[in-house]
């Protein structure tokens, strides 16, 4: 569905079986339907002509009915999956600089060294920074919420510091807002609903990858929820929506978007080159974790070791393999 007119962005609700599915569609509707527009990294030479052609860009709401239906991998990727989920899930916390040092810094505008993070999406919800330089675990409060009464709506948690994000030189966090809802199917089993909010989002180089780490977060969730209540729960549907979901006009040329529906003219097409888990466990997950363990440039404090090694064990029991 697209509505737009002069001087709007097109609108798109795109509803899919699978992540897959999701993205080829997704990629469809703002290629071929988006607004022709240029952004805040258009690269320009000296004289300050645009290098960079326009990308294309839309609002979008996504709905995926299984985020676990395999094959859940997109052929489309471009980071090391397992070490995406690791930082998903919180392995590179302890690099986001303390709330007040961050504040000074943002605010006098200090650049960051390679292992100094003004902030990780699961810091902003795990360890949500107060003023009084005390955090806040926003997922175990919307769980605890949940557990209490699980119809409830307030199960909400945000990455959003105006007093840090407004003033930021480089970028502003892209997710903004989770919510949990936990329906009840009628076996009466729970069913953990993930709907997540985004102010800006890299379709074509980023979407995918995003996915696999904000469902692997939903299944965790749901597996803490259990815990809680008692009671079995299941992950169940993820939704989003995208106030600017887009395609660079760079990576047309430079990331073979261009190509794209040359490679894959039908979604079946793009579809038949996704990965299960099973298969991707022992050839890229578990080996990209193992080497993260030894890397030394992140200097992991002991519970992101414990993470680690915890998701190796995860992936090669099957227990997130469904």
């Amino acid at each position: 569905m697209n509505h737009s007119s002069p001087g709007s962005l097109p609108v798109f609700q795109i509803e899919a079986g699978s992540i897959p599915e999701a993205y080829y569609e997704a990629l469809k509707a703002v290629h071929f339907g988006g607004h022709t527009l240029r952004t805040q990294y258009d690269r320009r030479n000296s004289d300050g002509t645009f290098l960079d052609p326009s990308g294309k860009d839309a609002r979008v709401g996504i709905r995926i009915r299984d985020p676990f239906a395999q094959p859940r991998f997109p052929a489309l990727s471009y980071c090391e999956r397992g070490k995406y989920i690791a930082e998903f899930l919180g392995a590179k916390d302890h690099l986001v600089v303390p709330y007040r040092e961050l504040l000074r810094r943002v605010r006098e505008g200090e650049e960051f060294e390679a292992t100094e993070w003004p902030y990780c999406y699961h810091q902003r919800l795990a360890a949500y920074p107060r003023s009084d330089g005390t955090t806040m675990d926003q997922l175990e409060l919307i769980l605890d919420k949940l557990a209490k009464d699980p119809i409830t709506r307030r199960a909400v948690a945000t990455t959003r510091v105006p007093e840090i994000d407004l003033f930021m030189v480089s970028d502003m966090p892209c997710l903004g807002e989770v919510q949990l809802r936990a329906i009840e199917d009628e076996q009466g089993r729970l069913v953990l609903n993930m709907h997540t909010m985004w102010r800006s989002r890299d379709l074509y180089k980023a979407w995918g990858d995003n996915l696999i780490g904000i469902t692997n977060l939903q299944a965790r969730l749901a597996a803490r929820l259990a815990v809680k209540t008692g009671r079995e729960v299941r992950v169940g549907p993820y939704s989003e929506s995208n106030g600017s979901l887009h395609i660079y006009g760079q990576d047309y040329k430079t990331k073979g978007m261009d190509r794209f529906f040359t490679r894959f003219p039908t979604c079946e097409s793009f579809l038949q080159r996704a990965r299960t888990s099973e298969s991707l466990c022992e050839l890229e997950i578990v080996p990209q974790l193992e080497d993260l363990l030894a890397e030394t440039t992140w200097k992991f404090p002991p519970a992101a070791l414990e993470l680690i090694r915890g998701l190796i064990d995860d992936y090669r029991s099957g227990r997130f393999l469904p």
